[in-house]
């Protein structure tokens, strides 16, 4: 084989690993969050004014970070209405490198879309669940 005949197979090879290699999926797999850890976690964070009425389900806005869109009840309360909630959660690496779901904000907006009430600062650990438990 000639010089530019060399240059040309290496040229290929290279090209065919960097695509397959971008191709591979990582193999650190993101700990999957279920509804029944979100509803868990959502249940737990403040047992004596929330407490999870129905689970409606979960919308992906991005990478790591789930919405999950709850009814939640005032169980000391039983005057008040339930009110719907989106719940947001956000996939974090903890400093031993493993990935974690913490609920970060809990917010409604029933009191006109201009107006958000709940609490945007939390950062409450989800507990995961194996599969079938907490139902």
């Amino acid at each position: 084989m000639r010089w530019s005949d060399w240059r040309r197979l290496a040229i290929v090879i290279f090209l065919l690993s960097f695509f397959l290699g971008c191709a591979v999926p990582s193999s650190s797999q993101s700990p999957p969050l279920t509804a029944a850890s979100a509803k868990d976690a959502l249940d737990n964070w403040n047992p004596n004014y929330c407490k999870v009425a129905e689970f409606y389900g979960f919308y992906k806005p991005g990478e790591n970070q789930e919405v999950a869109y709850v009814l939640i009840a005032n169980p000391s309360d039983k005057t008040q209405k339930p009110q719907v909630y989106a719940a947001r959660f956000q996939l974090l690496a903890l400093p031993d490198g493993q990935s974690r779901w913490f609920l970060v904000s809990l917010v409604t907006h029933n009191s006109g879309l201009s107006r958000r009430q709940g609490w945007d600062n939390l950062m409450i650990a989800v507990k995961n669940q194996p599969p079938g438990a907490g139902k």
